[in-house]
């Protein structure tokens, strides 16, 4: 079978497969109130399931671990000036992970993170996902939305498969010395898809960049990441970097207003 058409059928059954799973409902007080919790300094090891609240801000300290099964649903509260005690990178809700998380999510039971309130004119309703410095962790088949960045990782390499960013501002940004796996995502419909920033080199293979009113992946004259299949489209600027070599095969970055851009470090500069 041809390599595009595969991948083509593997991305729609993946959408098949999430439009058959059930839909989460709309949960009042009591409901939440009989949940599970994420929320605080949560060390140790701490396994969760079915439907959990997240009420504020959650750590996983060094040393520690979170496990979220299949087919978790995290109702995630909103808020602008919530800050983890002793530490905290965002003011909105976040999840921090300075130790270890496995999000074990699958095709017909992803995890989901779902706001329980949306900011007005199109702004972040949290903070996202960020890993700081953690070791071994992993993101598979997780449904992120309206956070600030979905995924962010801080000197983290954790792999992220299989998972579906959607209406988030930015998708993934790797940074400071990370170098994740980031395979088999769909990362549509933000303002920026993946970043690469400060010495970041992560593999990003077979990926679906798609639909952002700015760049669908962008990389610093520091980091050099490894590309491969990606398919890039949709996108205001498709591909951003400043080493040519890096970009590879551009045969599935097509249909953005302007497929690839190339910078100097003085200035920009088009193809």
């Amino acid at each position: 079978m041809d390599l595009k058409l595969k991948r083509g059928l593997l991305f729609l059954l993946g959408g098949l497969l999430v439009a058959c799973a059930p839909l989460p409902r709309n949960p009042g007080a009591d409901d939440l109130a009989h949940m599970r919790i994420l929320s605080g300094v949560m060390s140790g090891r701490t396994v969760l399931g079915g439907e959990v609240y997240m009420p504020g801000d959650a750590l996983i300290p060094s040393g520690s671990s979170l496990r979220l099964r299949p087919g978790t649903i995290v109702y995630v509260q909103p808020a602008e000036s919530t800050k983890i005690d002793p530490e905290y990178l965002s003011s909105a809700t976040e999840l921090l992970i300075r130790g270890t998380l496995w999000i074990d999510g699958t095709a017909r039971h992803p995890v989901r993170f779902i706001p329980l309130s949306r900011s007005v004119a199109g702004e972040p309703a949290w903070a996202g996902i960020t890993l700081v410095d953690s070791v071994g962790s992993r993101i598979d088949q997780a449904r992120i939305e309206y956070a600030e960045t979905a995924i962010l990782a801080i000197g983290s390499s954790p792999e992220i498969r299989g998972n579906q960013l959607r209406n988030n501002r930015y998708g993934i940004i790797a940074q400071q010395g990370s170098f994740p796996l980031i395979s088999n995502n769909v990362v549509e419909h933000g303002e920026a898809g993946i970043f690469c920033w400060l010495g970041s080199s992560p593999q990003l293979i077979d990926n679906r960049v798609a639909d952002h009113v700015e760049e669908g992946i962008f990389i610093d004259a520091s980091s050099r990441p490894l590309l491969q299949d990606n398919q890039v489209t949709g996108n205001d600027l498709g591909l951003v970097l400043y080493d040519r070599r890096l970009a590879g095969n551009l045969s599935g970055v097509s249909g953005n207003r302007e497929d690839l851009r190339l910078l100097t470090p003085d200035r920009e500069q088009s193809p």
